[in-house]
């Protein structure tokens, strides 16, 4: 009898569950853009408090970012960090957040918790989100003439990126990085060539970011390589590479 009753309770408890059906967090948003955090539960009457939180990237611990307990006001909680959070609401009756002018230092986790305290029951969705900057690059440039100096190089990018030098089958990856300031990285790698290895060669610039929410080529400048008997030193060819995957990621 006993082994029954608990049997039943577990089902009513089960069948009782929070839900939260509808949960979003944009998983790579650029530098300066904004961006919407969704979370809306069931709708139950005995949700008693709804939370948002912020897991910074580094830090220790989350924090607190939004809270509405029932019956008393919604309360948007500004983290103490620089640069600034910026937080709104974005429908009254809703408890979905905007977040706006976000810089590399934002990426992190977001979670939302839904409780119900009479029944002991919570729920809780997170996701992470990263903030990237494509900055300035990448940039390709040739030095010398019998030993060539190839140098590849970007400013102004985030997360931690990588940088490489292409040239026919041959890939120099030897990542040099300056920061993070205010969340952004310098990066460059560089090698001296012997010019009949790369005459009338293309030789590329590629960056790239250990990250899958955002594209793993980013940008890409191709140059053909000519000695000072040419006309022309370079003849620079700039393509876009993998932006659809970035575009994509923001209208899901």
């Amino acid at each position: 009898m006993l082994r029954t009753l608990l049997m039943v309770l577990c089902v009513v408890a089960a069948s009782q569950q929070l839900e939260i059906p509808k949960f979003s967090v944009p998983e790579a948003v650029e530098k300066g853009s904004d961006a919407e955090l969704i979370c809306e539960h069931d709708g139950s009457e005995k949700v008693s408090i709804v939370k948002w939180f912020w897991n910074q990237d580094g830090a220790e611990k989350p924090v607190q970012i939004y809270q509405r307990a029932f019956g008393g006001e919604k309360k948007i909680i500004i983290p103490k960090t620089e640069p600034l959070l910026n937080i709104t609401l974005i429908e009254e009756d809703k408890h979905n957040l905007a977040l706006w002018d976000l810089q590399p230092e934002h990426s992190g986790t977001f979670e939302c918790q839904v409780e119900e305290e009479a029944n002991f029951m919570e729920r809780r969705i997170a996701s992470p989100m990263v903030v990237y900057s494509i900055g300035d690059g990448p940039k390709l440039s040739f030095e010398g003439e019998e030993d060539v100096l190839v140098v590849c190089e970007a400013a102004g990018v985030a997360p931690e990126p990588e940088i490489t030098i292409t040239y026919g089958d041959t890939t120099l990856n030897t990542t040099l990085l300056e920061g993070p300031v205010d969340g952004l990285y310098n990066v460059s790698t560089n090698a001296t060539l012997a010019r009949q290895d790369i005459e009338g060669v293309e030789v590329s610039c590629k960056l790239s970011f250990d990250n899958e929410a955002i594209a793993s080529e980013l940008l890409q400048v191709a140059d053909m390589y000519h000695s000072a008997d040419g006309a022309e030193r370079t003849t620079a060819v700039w393509a876009l590479a993998a932006l659809v995957t970035i575009l994509h990621l923001q209208l899901m």
